[in-house]
C-alpha cells in the first residue's frame, strides 16, 4: 500500500484511526527507502517528516501521539551502537507493533461498544468513525437486529459512504440530511459519534457533533463517545485550533461580497455526554475524568 502526505492531508471521508495508520504505513515506508548515511541525519530526515504528517492533520491526536513513539524510540537507538540498517529495522518493527496494538484496540472497543445495542435500536451517528463502524459491525457479528441512522455529514459527506457501506454488509440503514437531526434523535435509542481528540472538558469531532449532542440531551436520548484513550491530550498540554478548510466545499463561486466559513472540527462539552466507550470498558463521565484526566 502506497501513502503520501497529500493522501493523508486530501483524506476528509476516514475516520482518524485509519488515517492515522495510513501514516504510520507512510512512516515506515520512507523509512525504510531512507538513504542517510548516518545516524544523526536519519532521525532528524524522520523527525522532520514526522512533523510534516502531524501538520498534515492537526487535530487528529493519535497521529500526533503515534508518530511522536516512533521518533522518540528511533532517537533512542540513535544513542546506541547500532548500525542505520539496524536502526531502520528497529524502528520498522516499533511502527509495526503500535500498528498493530491499534488495532486491537479498535476491535476491544467494538466487542464492548456492541454489548449496548440490542435487537430493534435505533442508533444514529455522525461523520464516519472507525471505532463507531466496528461497534455496528461487531453487533451485526452477534446476530443483533438494528437500524442505522447516518446524517450525511457535510459537506463531504462522509455520512454517504457509511451508509453504503454498512448497507452492503447487511446492516439496515437510513440515510438522511444534517438538517434532519432533530427530527431523527426523537426517534432513536441511542446516539453513537466517535471522537478525534479528548481533553479535560469534552471532545472533538466532526461540525455537527455539537448540535447533535444538544439535540439529544434537550431529547433525553443517551449520547454515546468512542475513542481509543491514546487520543485524550489535554487543552493544558496543546489549545484546541480549529481551521478554516476550502470554502469550494460550501460555494464554488462566490462574489466579493460572499465569504464562507467551513471548518470541519469542533468542541463539545462533556457536559452532554453520557458515557465514553474506550478499550478499558465504559465509563460515566466523571469516572472516566478521575480515571484519565485528572493528575
Amino acid at each position: 500500500m502506497s501513502v503520501s502526505i497529500k493522501d493523508i492531508k486530501d483524506d476528509r471521508y476516514s475516520g482518524s484511526f485509519e488515517i492515522s495508520q495510513n501514516a504510520l504505513i507512510f512512516l515506515r515506508e520512507s523509512i525504510s527507502k531512507n538513504t542517510a548515511k548516518n545516524k544523526i541525519k536519519l532521525v532528524d530526515e524522520t523527525n522532520n517528516l514526522g512533523k510534516e504528517i502531524i501538520k498534515s492533520q492537526p487535530n487528529m491526536v493519535s497521529i500526533r501521539k503515534k508518530i511522536s513513539i516512533i521518533v522518540y524510540h528511533m532517537k533512542r537507538l540513535q544513542k546506541s551502537d547500532k548500525t542505520i540498517e539496524e536502526i531502520k529495522q528497529a524502528s520498522v518493527n516499533k511502527i509495526d507493533e503500535v500498528i498493530r496494538n491499534a488495532e486491537t484496540k479498535r476491535k476491544e472497543i467494538g466487542k464492548i461498544g456492541a454489548k449496548l445495542i440490542f435487537n430493534n435500536n435505533k442508533i444514529l451517528t455522525i461523520s464516519s468513525s472507525s471505532l463507531v463502524k466496528e461497534i455496528f459491525y461487531s453487533a451485526h457479528r452477534l446476530n443483533r437486529k438494528f437500524t442505522v441512522y447516518c446524517l450525511e455529514s457535510r459537506p463531504q459527506n462522509e455520512g454517504h459512504l457509511l451508509a453504503t457501506e454498512l448497507s452492503s454488509k447487511g446492516i439496515s440503514c437510513v440515510l438522511t440530511t444534517d438538517a434532519m437531526m432533530g427530527q431523527v434523535v426523537r426517534e432513536v435509542n441511542m446516539v453513537i459519534s466517535g471522537a478525534d481528540r479528548i481533553y479535560e472538558s469534552g471532545f472533538v469531532n466532526k461540525t455537527g457533533s455539537l448540535p447533535l449532542a444538544l439535540t439529544a440531551h434537550n431529547v433525553g436520548v443517551p449520547f454515546y463517545v468512542t475513542s481509543e484513550t491514546d487520543k485524550i491530550l489535554k487543552e493544558i498540554d496543546r489549545s484546541l485550533r480549529f481551521y478554516q478548510q476550502n470554502p469550494d466545499d460550501i460555494i464554488p463561486k462566490r462574489n466579493k461580497m460572499l465569504s464562507v466559513s467551513n471548518l470541519y472540527f469542533e468542541s463539545v462539552e462533556f457536559d452532554y455526554v453520557s458515557k465514553i466507550i474506550c478499550e478499558d470498558g465504559v465509563f460515566d463521565i466523571n469516572e472516566f475524568k478521575t480515571w484519565y484526566l485528572e493528575d
